[in-house]
């Protein structure tokens, strides 16, 4: 076994049993006398991006096919849900090493009355892709409020997460807070607008950055069994050490148009068609370009 997989294997235990213990310390009702609710599923698909569309911060940075099984276990006691859930991911690239992703995490929901509830929550994973680099681990704990009210939602959430680099090369800090919004108009039929901000703070200056996300989505059925949801993306984030031709901090700019159609099979299958266009802009114009990317996933749930 190579040393960074055996470093990133010993990253990923401890993080799963610091999330079973921080879910377990944070059960605000004992689960042993809850009946555990086990489910999983598994996707496999496929996607074509051009060149132009590699936005790097995604979960897909390249065309690949790609299949991914998780499984997890909650416990509802008195309404206060403690989840457990365990997951991997692996992507075919057509013109890159493949990549083989693990993901641990465990969430403790406490509910504050009728229309209230707090969340609580840590997970690790291993090999994802991030903004400032690909092969990172990481491991975090976060937690949020959600206030929920006939047809509105509205949450709000911080996290915080360590992330180590492939190599040993660096580690970072690399906060979040976020906050979204949904107004559910009918059965599969919402709106809803997102918003967030992260930065990275690293002991590799070249690797820091601060990041705002903008998003909303409008979803509506199309059929009994069908329906589609649009959506706008932006990103907009500045290197604090990735300079311009003439000196200045790299400024980059990212809108995301986006259309997916779902479509309902039976016994829990769905089938996904999606499609983006991107678009990135920088004050470095050897940044600037556009493409397009296409998936077809298929998914079951049990």
């Amino acid at each position: 076994m190579a040393d960074s997989e055996a470093v990133r294997i010993n990253r990923l235990k401890k993080c799963c049993l610091g999330s079973a213990s921080l879910a377990g310390l944070l059960a605000f009702a004992p689960t042993a006398h809850a009946d555990p609710e086990v489910y999983g599923g598994y996707s496999v698909g496929g996607l074509y991006s051009s060149d132009a569309a590699r936005t790097v911060d995604e979960e897909l940075d390249g065309s690949a096919v790609l299949g991914r099984i998780y499984v997890g276990a909650s416990f509802d006691a008195e309404g206060n849900e403690t989840r457990f859930e365990a997951s991997s991911g692996y992507y075919a690239y057509f013109d890159r090493e493949n990549r083989w992703t693990n993901r641990v995490e465990a969430e403790q929901i406490i509910r504050l009355g009728k229309d209230f509830k707090i969340f609580v929550e840590a997970a690790g994973a291993t090999n994802l892709i991030t903004l400032e680099r690909r092969g990172t681990d990481q491991a975090g704990a976060g937690a949020g409020l959600e206030f929920e009210k006939g047809d509105h939602r509205v949450s709000v959430a911080g996290a915080l997460r360590r992330r180590w680099y492939e190599g040993g090369s660096a580690s970072s800090w690399a906060p979040r807070i976020e906050a979204a919004y949904r107004y559910q108009i009918g059965s599969w039929h919402s709106a809803q607008i997102e918003a967030a901000s992260d930065w990275v703070n690293s002991d590799l200056e070249r690797l820091n950055y601060g990041r705002l996300q903008l998003g909303g989505y409008y979803t509506r059925p199309l059929a009994r069994r069908t329906r589609v949801r649009a959506g706008l993306v932006h990103r907009r984030w500045t290197w604090d050490a990735r300079l311009t031709p003439e000196g200045e901090e790299r400024r980059e700019r990212l809108w995301i148009p986006q259309i997916r159609l779902t479509h309902r099979l039976p016994d829990n299958m769905n089938i996904d068609l999606d499609y983006r266009h991107v678009i990135r802009t920088s004050n470095d114009e050897r940044f600037d370009r556009s493409g397009n990317r296409v998936s077809l996933t298929f998914r079951n749930a049990f």
